[in-house]
Order: C-alpha cells, then sequence, then structure tokens
C-alpha cells in the first residue's frame, strides 16, 4: 500500500486522484494475487486428476494381465484335456477298428469257399474221368499242409492244375478246404484246369486273362492283411485277393500340380529379342545414348551395345560382389512374360513387389520397372486373395447413438449350444441389455425354435416393458416371419446386424463373454447344475457399476444402492442400519424422478466420453475405405480357421451403398450386405499391356497390400470422408440416422479434394497487353525442400502445370500457426493493370439479419473454394509464377489476384439463386431453419446443386443439423449472437501492450466484437489517443491507459450476448451523450422485456465537445439513426431519451441552426419520441459516461 502512494505521489497525483489510484492499484494486485491463487488450486486439482487417473490406468493394466495369464492357464488346461480326449477316442477307435477288420476277413472267407466248393463241384462233374489224378492231388496237399503250423505264415512248392510255382501261404486253424489259390497272375480259371501242368514246364495262364470271379473291388477294400498275400517269385506282378498298403501305394497315381498358365512359353530366340529391341521406341534413347558412365546413387551405369543385343551395365559396392551387373534391357512385348517368371511361375513365389523386382533385376531392366512390378504384384489374383486378413486395415469406428431412456433400446442374442446341458435340459441361454441403463436379463433354453425364443421374451417384457427397438443378429429364430409378427403385435423396430460383424451388436456380445467366464467359475463342482446359477450371477453383475456409465444397472434402474452382500455384510459387523427419510408418496415419486433423471444425464456424459475414448484408440490404425458402385471387391468370411484354406471370395460387384460402412454386394444369385471391414478392392489386370500414345491419369485409393499402399478406384489425394463430418450433439438417433442416409446420398461431395466447377470462370482483363514480371524472391535452404512438396502436390491435383509464360511472380513463403510452411504469390504487379470486378460483397449485418428466428443450423466449408473455380483459358499465362525449380502457371483460380474473392462470390450467387434458408460468407456456407425437416429438405436440395456443379465440401470443417455453430467470427444459438470464444481467449491473454504497432493491434482486435461492447469508442479513447502522430513510439503506460485496457478485457469476459434484429418486431433506439462521448444501443422486446441487438459509440472531437447539453444529446440522436441507419429507414421505431426536451424534436422551434438542420434530417424516419427515466436508460449512459 505505502509503495502505491509513493508512486502516486511521484507521478504528480492528489487528493481524490492519488485515492483512486491507490485503490486501482490495490485491487489489480488483488486481482492478481487471486489469478495466482486460482491457477495453483487449478494446477493441483489438475495433478491430482493426473494421479488418479494413472492409477486406475495402472490398476485397469494389471487387472487385464491378470485375466489374460487367467485365460492363457484355462486355454493350457483345455487343451492338454482335449488332448488326452482325442488320444484315447484314438486308441478306442483302433482297437475297434481292429476287431471289426478280424470280423470282416473271416466272414469273406468263409463265403469265398462256398463259393469255391460250388464251382469245384462243377468243374468235377465235367472232368469224372480225371478223378483219380484229382484224389492223388488231395491227398498230396492234405500231407503237406499238415506239415505247416496252424494258422501261420510259410513258403511251399504247390503242384496243381490250376497254378505251379514256389508261394507264400496262410494256414487257417480250421481249415475248409485243403487249398485256396488266391486272385494271382498266372492262375487258371477254376473251369479250365491243366492236369499235365508240372512244375518246370508249365505255362502260366495268359495275362490278359480275367482273373477269378470272385475277385472284386469289395473284397480289396475289405481285407487288407498282408498275411492272406501269395504269389509267385518267377512272375513279374503278383495280383491278389488283397490289395496291400505298400500296393496301394505304389498304384496310386500323383496328383499333378496345377501351374499358372503363362505367356512365358512363347518362344523367343535371339534374333527375335533384337528385332523387337530395335522396334522399341523407349529403348531408343538407349541405344543412341554413347557409351559413358552416369552416376546412379553410390554407383555406376552404363548402355552398351554387344552382339547386337541391348545391355544396361551397373555396378555397386553392395551388389554382385562390386563385379558389373549386366541387365538385359527388355522390349515392351516382353516385359509381361518377365515379370509372370518372377512372381507368378511355380519358382516365381508370388513374393512382394521389392522382392520381385530385385529377382528381374538380377538380369533385366527396363525404364519404369518398378512401376510395372508394383501395378503387376497388386493386381495378382492369387496374392489378392490370399492376403491375411490383418494386412487390410479396418474402417474407422463409428459411434453408435446414446440411447437416455431406459429400455428404450435392446440388445438380445442367444449362447450355446452350451456342453453338458443342465440337468433339466437347458442347452441355450437368451441374453438381452439394455443400451440405457446396461441392465441384463438373462434365460436358460431348452431349445431355440422361434416360439420358444418369441416366449422368452415376452416374458422378459412383463418385467421391463415393451422396448421400441430390438437389435439381433440374422439369426433364423431373430429374423423368421413369426418373430417378425410378434414385432409388429408389439409396435417394436427390428435392427439386425451385417453377416458375421458382431461388433456391431457389441453391448451384448460383451456380456454374454462376462456371462460365460463367470458360470464356468461358479459351475465347476457342479457343471450340470449350471441353469441355477444364472440369476446369482445376474445379481453380481447389476450390482457394479459399468466403466462406461459409472454408474450400476441397478442404480440406473431403480435410483437408488440395492441391498446386497456388502450392505449385509456391513449391518453384521457395525449394527448400524440406515433408516430412510419417512416421505409422502408425492415427494418420494417426484425426487426418485429428479434423481434418475441426473444420473441417467450423467450415465450419457460418461458414455460419450467412453465411446470417444474407444474410437481414439481404435482408429489409430484405421483408414477410411470407401467402395462405389461398380467396385469389384473380394469378400472374407470367417468359416474356416485354417490358414491355409482361408481366403478372400470373388471377385464380386458392388451394387449400392447401404450405409456409411455397409455394402450391398452381387455374390451370384443374389445380393447380400456386408460390412466394409469383410470387403477389399479387387485391382483387375489389364489383359495385355500394349503400347499407347497418351496415357489417362486415374484418381485412386489408398489400401493395404505387401506392407505398401494399394491403388484403388477412388481419388490418390482424399483423406477425408463423410466420417468426419460432426453432427449436433443433441440431434435424437433418428435424427442422425437421417442425416447419416442424407451423406451417404452424397458421399462423393464429402472430400477434401477440391473439384472443378463450370458455374463460373475466373477472368483476368488487363489495361496493359505488356506482360509484368518480377524476379523470384530468395527462398530459405530449409523451406525449398517443403516448396517442392507442396508444388508437386499441386502438379498432381491439376491447380498448376509448367510454363513458359511472359509473366512471372514471385512466390513468398510464409510460416502457418503449427509451423508449417505456406505457398503464397505475390500478384501485386498484375493486380496494378488489373481491370477492377464491381461484383458486390456480402456485409455480416446483413447475413445476421436473414438468420432470425433460425433454430438448427449446418455450417458448410467449400474444400479449398478458390481452386474449385478453373482459370479462362487466354488468362493462364497471366497467374505464372517462378520458383527456384522452375515456372508454373495456374490452371484454377489462385489466391491473391485482386477479383479472385469477386469471382468466387460471383459462382456462389449463381448456384444458390432462388434457394431460401442458406446464407453464405466467401466459401462459407450456413443452413438455418426452424425445424429440422425443413432443415434436411434445405440441405439435399443444397448438396444437389454443388453435385450438379460439381463442387466439394471439406469433411472436417462441417457440422450439421446443430443449434450452436460459429459463423463469421460469431457465436449463433437460438436467436442470439455471441463472441468467438477462441478470440476471446486471444484478447484476455494478450500481453499488455509497449508500442504503437501493439496498440493498434490490440484495438483492431478489440475493435471486431465493439458492438457488443458499450461505448467502446469512449472506453478505449485513452489507448487510441496514444496512437496519434507525434507520439512517442513507445507508450508511456499510466492509469488511464491501465483502466481502459483492464475494462475492455472485463467486458469481453463477461461473455455478452446480443439478439438477431427481426425486422418484422418494432426497433428501440436508445441514445444518450456525455461530456466525452456519446453512445446508442438498438433494442428488441423479446417476452416483453427489451434486449440489445447492438452497441455504439463515439468519441466526441474538441469542437463537439464544446456543444450544449442539447446539442450533445441531439447529436447522440443523430449519429446513433444514422449507425443503425439500415435498421431503421422504412420502418416505425421509438427513440427512448433520457433528456425530455428533446421529446418535442417533431413539433418545437428552434433557433439553433445545428439543430434545425438535425431536426430537418430526423424527418426522413418515422419515430415515436419518448422520454425515460435516466436510471432506465442505463445502457445508452453506460456507452456515453464508462470512460468519464
Amino acid at each position: 500500500m505505502a509503495e502505491f502512494w509513493g508512486k502516486g505521489i511521484e507521478l504528480g497525483l492528489k487528493g481524490k486522484q492519488l485515492t483512486e489510484f491507490v485503490e486501482s492499484q490495490t485491487r489489480l494486485l488483488a486481482q492478481r494475487e487471486e489469478r495466482q491463487a486460482q491457477r495453483e488450486r487449478e494446477e493441483k486439482e489438475r495433478q491430482a486428476q493426473r494421479e488418479r487417473e494413472e492409477k486406475e490406468r495402472q490398476a485397469q493394466r494389471e487387472e487385464r494381465q491378470a485375466q489374460r495369464e487367467d485365460k492363457e492357464r484355462q486355454a493350457q488346461r483345455e487343451e492338454k484335456e482335449r488332448q488326452a480326449h482325442r488320444e484315447e477316442r484314438e486308441r478306442e477307435a483302433q482297437r475297434e477298428e481292429r476287431q471289426i477288420e478280424l470280423k470282416r476277413f473271416e466272414l469273406q472267407i468263409k463265403m469265398e469257399m462256398k463259393r469255391l466248393e460250388l464251382q469245384t463241384e462243377m468243374v468235377c462233374v465235367q472232368n469224372q474221368h480225371e478223378a483219380p489224378r484229382q484224389r492223388d492231388y488231395q491227398q498230396q496237399m492234405l500231407h503237406r499242409a499238415s506239415k505247416l503250423p496252424a494258422f501261420s505264415d510259410g513258403k511251399d512248392q504247390i503242384d496243381t492244375p490250376y497254378f505251379t510255382g514256389e508261394v507264400e501261404a496262410v494256414c487257417l486253424k480250421e481249415p475248409l478246404y485243403d487249398l485256396l489259390i488266391g486272385n494271382i497272375g498266372g492262375a487258371r480259371r477254376p473251369d479250365d484246369p491243366d492236369f499235365e501242368w508240372r512244375m518246370g514246364s508249365a505255362q502260366p495262364a495268359a495275362e490278359e486273362e480275367d482273373p477269378l470271379p470272385f475277385a472284386n473291388e469289395d473284397i480289396n477294400e475289405l481285407l487288407r492283411d498282408d498275411r492272406a498275400t501269395v504269389h509267385r517269385r518267377d512272375q513279374p506282378q503278383v495280383v491278389s485277393a488283397v490289395t496291400t498298403r505298400a500296393q496301394a501305394k505304389k498304384d496310386k497315381t500323383t496328383t499333378p500340380l496345377r501351374v499358372t498358365n503363362s505367356s512365358a512359353t512363347a518362344v523367343v530366340d535371339r534374333d527375335r529379342l533384337i528385332q523387337l529391341q530395335e522396334a522399341d521406341l523407349t529403348l531408343t534413347k538407349y541405344r543412341s545414348r554413347p557409351v559413358k558412365e552416369m552416376t546412379k546413387g553410390e554407383g555406376t551405369v552404363q548402355f552398351e551395345v554387344k552382339a547386337k543385343i541391348l545391355y544396361r551395365v551397373f555396378q555397386h559396392a553392395r551388389v554382385n560382389g562390386g563385379k558389373p551387373l549386366r541387365q538385359v534391357l527388355v522390349p515392351q512385348p516382353l516385359r509381361r512374360q518377365v515379370m509372370e517368371v518372377a512372381h507368378d511361375s511355380i519358382m516365381g513365389g508370388h513374393l512382394g513387389v521389392k522382392k520381385t523386382s530385385d529377382r528381374i533385376q538380377a538380369a533385366f531392366y527396363w525404364p519404369g520397372l518398378h512401376a510395372d512390378v508394383t501395378r503387376f504384384c497388386r493386381s495378382c489374383n492369387i496374392c489378392q486373395k490370399t492376403i491375411p486378413r490383418g494386412r487390410v486395415p479396418k474402417v474407422p469406428l463409428q459411434k453408435m447413438p446414446l440411447i437416455d431412456r431406459p429400455f428404450k433400446r435392446v440388445a438380445i442374442d442367444l449362447i450355446g449350444e452350451i456342453k453338458p446341458p443342465s440337468e433339466a435340459g437347458h442347452r441355450w441361454v437368451l441374453t438381452l441389455v439394455d443400451y440405457a441403463t446396461r441392465y441384463p436379463e438373462a434365460v436358460p433354453l431348452k431349445k431355440i425354435d422361434t416360439e420358444t425364443v418369441a416366449e422368452a421374451l415376452v416374458d422378459i417384457f412383463s418385467r421391463i416393458g415393451v422396448p421400441e427397438e430390438i437389435l439381433t443378429d440374422l439369426g433364423t429364430q431373430f429374423v423368421s416371419e413369426c418373430m417378425e409378427e410378434v414385432n409388429r403385435l408389439l409396435s417394436i423396430r427390428h435392427l439386425t446386424t451385417t453377416p458375421y460383424h458382431p461388433m456391431c451388436n457389441g453391448l451384448v456380445e460383451k456380456f454374454n463373454a462376462t456371462l460365460k467366464s463367470t458360470l464356468k467359475k461358479l459351475c465347476s463342482e457342479q457343471p450340470r447344475q449350471w441353469h441355477r446359477y444364472i440369476n446369482a450371477l445376474l445379481f453380481a453383475y447389476r450390482e457394479v457399476p459399468q466403466e462406461s456409465t459409472g454408474f450400476s444397472p441397478f442404480e440406473l434402474m431403480y435410483g437408488r444402492t440395492v441391498r446386497g452382500p456388502m450392505q449385509i455384510l456391513k449391518e453384521l459387523w457395525t449394527k448400524d442400519v440406515d433408516t430412510p427419510e419417512v416421505k409422502n408418496s408425492y415427494q418420494y415419486v417426484f425426487e426418485l424422478r429428479e434423481k434418475l433423471e441426473e444420473t441417467l444425464e450423467i450415465a450419457r456424459e460418461n458414455l460419450r466420453k467412453s465411446q470417444d475414448s474407444g474410437k481414439h484408440y481404435y482408429d489409430r490404425k484405421a483408414v477410411n475405405r470407401k467402395f462405389t458402385p461398380g467396385n469389384k471387391v473380394l469378400i472374407l468370411l470367417p468359416t474356416d480357421h485354417n490358414k491355409l484354406l482361408m481366403q478372400w471370395k470373388g471377385p464380386y460387384e458392388v451394387e449400392a451403398v447401404v450405409g456409411i460402412n455397409d455394402y450391398k454386394v452381387n455374390v451370384g444369385k443374389k445380393s447380400k450386405i456386408y460390412h466394409a471391414n469383410l470387403l477389399k478392392l479387387y485391382v483387375e489386370r489389364p489383359p495385355e499391356a500394349v503400347q499407347v500414345a497418351a496415357s489417362v491419369e486415374e484418381p485412386a485409393e489408398l489400401d493395404e497390400f505387401d506392407g505398401e499402399e494399394l491403388l484403388e478406384l477412388g481419388d490418390l489425394h482424399k483423406k477425408e470422408g463423410v466420417d468426419d463430418v460432426k453432427l449436433g450433439p443433441d440431434l435424437t438417433e433418428d435424427q442422425q440416422k437421417e442425416l447419416h442416409d442424407f451423406m451417404g446420398d452424397f458421399t462423393h461431395r464429402f472430400s477434401d479434394v477440391p473439384g472443378s466447377t463450370s458455374l463460373v470462370e475466373h477472368e483476368v482483363h488487363l489495361t496493359s497487353d505488356v506482360p509484368v514480371g518480377s524476379k523470384p524472391y530468395p527462398i530459405p535452404f530449409q523451406a525449398r525442400e517443403s516448396l517442392k512438396k507442396d508444388i508437386d502436390n499441386m502438379l498432381k491435383m491439376g491447380v498448376i502445370r509448367e510454363s513458359s509464360s511472359p509473366y512471372s511472380s514471385p512466390v513468398v513463403v510464409v510460416k502457418k500457426k503449427d509451423g508449417t510452411n505456406r505457398v503464397c504469390i505475390d500478384f501485386r504487379k498484375v493486380n496494378k493493370i488489373t481491370v477492377f470486378d464491381p461484383e458486390p460483397m456480402p456485409t455480416a449485418a446483413d447475413l445476421f439479419r436473414r438468420l432470425t428466428g433460425s433454430k438448427i443450423f449446418s455450417k458448410i466449408d467449400l474444400s479449398k473454394g478458390y481452386w474449385q473455380i478453373p482459370v479462362r483459358g487466354e488468362d493462364i499465362p497471366k497467374t505464372a509464377f517462378a520458383t527456384p525449380d522452375g515456372t508454373y502457371e495456374c490452371l484454377r483460380m489462385p489466391f491473391g489476384m485482386v477479383n479472385s474473392g469477386a469471382t468466387l462470390k460471383r459462382g456462389m450467387r449463381k448456384m444458390l439463386k432462388g434457394m431460401k434458408n442458406v446464407v453464405y460468407y466467401w466459401d462459407d456456407l450456413l443452413v438455418h431453419t426452424e425445424t429440422f425437416a425443413e432443415h434436411l429438405e434445405t440441405l439435399r436440395e443444397l448438396f444437389s446443386r454443388l453435385t450438379k456443379a460439381n463442387l466439394t465440401v471439406r469433411p472436417s470443417k462441417c457440422i450439421l443439423g446443430t443449434d450452436n455453430v460459429d459463423f463469421i467470427g460469431h457465436s449463433l444459438k437460438e436467436g442470439q449472437k455471441g463472441l468467438l470464444l477462441e478470440n476471446v481467449t486471444k484478447i484476455l491473454n494478450a500481453p499488455r501492450p509497449e508500442t504503437k504497432k501493439q496498440v493498434r493491434s490490440f484495438l483492431g482486435l478489440a475493435g471486431y466484437y465493439r458492438e457488443f461492447i458499450p461505448n467502446f469508442a469512449a472506453i478505449t479513447a485513452p489507448l487510441s489517443d496514444m496512437t496519434r502522430k507525434g507520439c512517442p513510439n513507445r507508450i508511456l503506460w499510466g492509469p488511464a491507459q491501465e483502466k481502459a485496457y483492464q475494462t475492455v478485457r472485463d467486458l469481453m469476459s463477461r461473455d455478452p450476448v446480443l439478439r438477431l434484429p427481426d425486422t418484422a418486431k418494432e426497433f428501440i433506439l436508445r441514445t444518450d451523450a456525455s461530456d466525452e462521448g456519446i453512445g446508442a444501443m438498438l433494442m428488441q422486446e423479446h417476452g416483453g422485456k427489451p434486449f440489445p441487438v447492438s452497441y455504439a459509440s463515439k468519441k466526441l472531437s474538441g469542437a463537439e465537445k464544446n456543444y450544449s447539453t442539447m446539442e450533445k444529446e441531439c447529436l447522440a440522436i443523430v449519429w446513433g439513426i444514422k449507425k443503425f441507419e439500415l435498421y431503421l429507414q422504412g420502418v416505425k421505431f421509438v427513440l427512448q431519451t433520457d433528456h425530455k426536451p428533446l421529446t418535442y424534436l417533431n413539433s418545437a422551434k428552434f433557433v439553433n441552426n445545428r439543430i434545425m438542420r438535425w431536426v430537418m434530417y430526423l424527418q426522413n424516419f418515422d419515430m415515436r419520441v419518448e422520454s425515460i427515466k435516466g436510471s432506465d436508460n442505463v445502457g445508452a449512459d453506460f456507452l456515453s459516461r464508462v470512460c468519464e
């Protein structure tokens, strides 16, 4: 305090001024200390919050780690159990198979013996004269058989009319016949014996003769034991009644490998190669180039012709051991053959771009090799179909609508089949979860036909009420005609997920996982009693708070905490039982409803935060992939877990876009809807490479392939889409869906890549035909790389082209706010000789007037609006500019030309002609309506016109269907106009100005909102006086300047709000004057109370300060009416003043000529003058006196 007194005395202040100075300095010191203390408190709170969040995240990480470890251990145990079970089943199956084989073997032998007996009897009847010889043969075989062990293998010499030689035989324990000869090579038929056949002299039967009649494929498949085989050693082939494993393996034909058909098999000899090289125009420059070394990176390159063949000789220290590598230059007709051998062939291996390119360059080369190989590999049919699913990025996560009413929407699913079934026969569980409260229900079922599921749902609905919407998958129980009829009778809207996309129904899927995991733990000792644990499990789930809402389902459902095990345990330990307050029924219901509403609102906010957080982490690796009707796509259905068998199916054609990320695909005879995560763009390979005279570049979209980016049909530079468009936070779910459907109909209009309109062309009319130009400005070396990158991007987008124009404007590199560089062209010399375009420009006041009564807004920003307008052909050379890398000229309208804004304004006026509820300011469009239905209709008409004009809008800068929007530096909401928070923050955080330039900058920024600040001119007079000519550049900061500076900041920090002018209502103008300035306030009544529309003030000049009181008051009226003449001309309005003599302006006669001139001017306005008390004229009075 003493310091302030001393400082005031030093400044020469006395008396009241000294006291005011000390008080003001004391207040400022107290305010600074309070702000410092507030900042310290906030910093402590933020630190504590960060510590709490870190602890929570650490606990969550530990919990997730523990869960993963539990799952791994459980999976290991289950795997061991399954392995043991499989091994036991295999051993049991082997035992059963052996038993069956033995039985079949014995049965088949008996059957064949019987058949052989019948055939032998027939032979004996035909050859009765040979009976003695047969009896001798039988006796001999019985004698030999008796010497072999029973049921054992052995080798013996046999001598029969049917077969003679050494055989391997099997002896049966209970033989039916002495000898059985099977289907062996050289054996005679039963009806054709040869009794003269002796060992050493017999001739076997012809090989082409049929084997024994009882040999057939069924026997060969049933009898597969080596013990039943016999063969002759002196025969080249042995055929038995049984096909052995070795023989089956030997006779099995090898399946030929499928090799991709390749054109590389075409014969190309040396002469043909030379002929094609000479005819290829792309190789001519290399043949005509003199043989000399050229540096390429760290290596050297030269071209040579050896034996009429053109080679490229490349030498590098790390290639080919440092030795020269001679590569054949491949002509165009043979390039595809080389790529097919290197990539598609069986020895190619379908490797990636880099490895295929390296393989080719080991022996061949041609210009553009890497680009050709890249296109070839990316269009490979096999590679596209076998790419792992994880290599195709997912699309960004879409936000689910937030449901704020319990059981408005519920998610339903089925779990099962559960093994083992319950003791009562339950095999499935029907689950249901509410979207608003996360309240779950679960019902065990014995069967899952539609009738059973419908009855279970009705049983649940009897407790919780009938929901408006249900969300299910495409299970037959949910989409059957019976279930649809149930939904119709109960007036339920049925929503379904797309195939193989359970993420859409993630709420119930997550609950299913929790239910199965918990149920497994509870019924571990009694697995068949699992159905009796469900109710206890549901109580446990409903009692604990949900991570997403922050409340337990019980709290959101009933508005109170239920009495559970923890409360009971606490009561038993402490004997402390809460006694609730006794309330009447009305009070109880009222407070319960209020508490439920507050709880649901907090839960909704927590859900929004959780949703935003989840989307942020999910979208880190997501890519906004879009398909258009007519695109060819591949589909990956998770129907097989074998990595060798799982592959993409297709290609199929996209028929329509049915949602943000859902597409209708023609899969043959019918069409199905699939999510974008199951689709991948199919790149078709052209049938053959041909030489062309020109090429057409088509825009392409990016996709993942082989660790690189894959070109798709679309736009190469597009980075934003409909997913980046913001929607109003207070829209209902149905309104959000309608907006999503609307954006789906105009997907191509939402792009950060500028279009090209035909509405208007930018024309440059000059007053002189003499070309003008300037030398290029020096560009810093560190900025040249970014400049070159920007120029390359503009070339690719078709905004500029290389030029040889005599005109030349220099380029300037300016630093942007984010630290990056911006390329600007200095067209000042061209602008000096350009004929001015008188196209009228819109004013902010006129635009705000048209917004009166609007409640719903949509802000739309054109994507680089200037670049969407082409430059007239003959004027393109006039836009040329010079860079260190060359001269370019603009094909699209550039920034910086004097008439660029007028051309854009003319194009917008043509496009929006006759359209209501749309205003524009340069390339910003604002749609404003009173109702949502009217708003949606206006949006569709606007985007239809944008489509016709081929204009695109920037998705990230668009917001649709909101009641609060920032437009032209102001905040608009429900008929009110406020300050833009961003600019207010700049003013509040601006340091105290110390020089003239800094004062002008501060006044310029604050002056943009002078209509919000009463008596702005008078308040800032001490600051504006310091900028006069003759004042020192260094500001002498005193109490008056400090007071003005702090007053402006204080008034802006109060968030002043103005009403939008309504021309249908009567205006009220209040004016007042003081010794320092005059002020005016334009008002209108809303709800019977006057609200300000705009403020205006003016600092009095030296002569005006000498006016009398009446003259000052009259000057305030005249100046105020002139200031707001746009609103007051031609309408009736009320003039309110606290200077009563002025009420007689229209009737009194004044001797003062100045006042008489003012009265004559006021005769042009239809106004009613009213006198009000000075205490009521607080606004205008403050405007004029605040700085006194």
